[in-house]
């Protein structure tokens, strides 16, 4: 089974299980679902990544009855890891590698939160809340994904990329900002959309989209 294949396969249980609805897929993968959506534009890449994220909100909705993704992970070949400092839950597949991520809201550190409700660990990560906040339904055959605005995406990954330790993932999350951004050139909407929710953002965190402009050296299409 192919990696993409395998995705739509765990999105699809995850739907079945009734919580899909609640989850935001983020990340590279995500390229892949623009590329369906507006006709496969060169300036945006087929995702090559093994590394799946899904987004869980940090006020999660009540499940009734409770969800065990582990239990869903494991129907489906993966091998369940836990970090043995962090509690991280992991999952493992020769063709994909899932993780789940959530916001840690106001507080500055990032550690591992328990969603006792679906049985699973997701490590927090700052910045989050950008796709949590901004992301839209994708139909997607027999799929309702949820998957951040094209515009945050970039952004997001503009800011991300400031923050990679890993020089050559630092420069593939730069690129994708770069291409998300050349792909928005010619298209109002796109541009009047990425100024508006960039115009939305705290000071602070305009500051921090402005710096990471000049250090990568990309411009905002106008």
């Amino acid at each position: 089974m192919e990696k993409f294949d395998l995705l739509v396969k765990v999105l699809s249980d995850l739907q079945d299980a009734g919580i899909l609805k609640y989850l935001v897929l983020v990340g590279s993968w995500c390229q892949d679902f623009y590329r369906y959506q507006y006709g496969n534009p060169e300036e945006i890449p087929a995702t090559k990544t093994m590394d799946a994220d899904i987004l869980i909100p940090r006020r999660m909705p009540k499940v009734n009855p409770p969800v065990d993704i582990v239990a869903i992970m494991k129907k489906n070949d993966f091998i369940f890891e836990i970090g043995p400092v962090s509690g991280l839950y992991k999952f493992n597949h020769p063709q994909l590698k899932v993780e789940f991520l959530t916001d840690p809201g106001a507080k500055p550190d990032e550690v591992t939160r328990h969603f006792k409700e679906l049985g699973v660990t997701a490590q927090e990560l700052h910045f989050m809340s950008l796709p949590m906040t901004y992301h839209y339904p994708l139909k997607y055959k027999h799929l309702t994904i949820n998957i951040p605005e094209p515009e945050v995406f970039a952004v997001h990954k503009l800011i991300v990329c400031q923050r990679r330790t890993n020089k050559e993932k630092a420069e593939k999350d730069r690129l994708t900002a770069q291409g998300m951004f050349l792909f928005f050139k010619g298209k109002p909407h796109h541009i009047k959309r990425l100024h508006q929710i960039i115009g939305e953002q705290s000071k602070s965190w305009q500051k921090k989209i402005k710096a990471a402009l000049e250090k990568t050296g990309l411009e905002l299409p106008q």
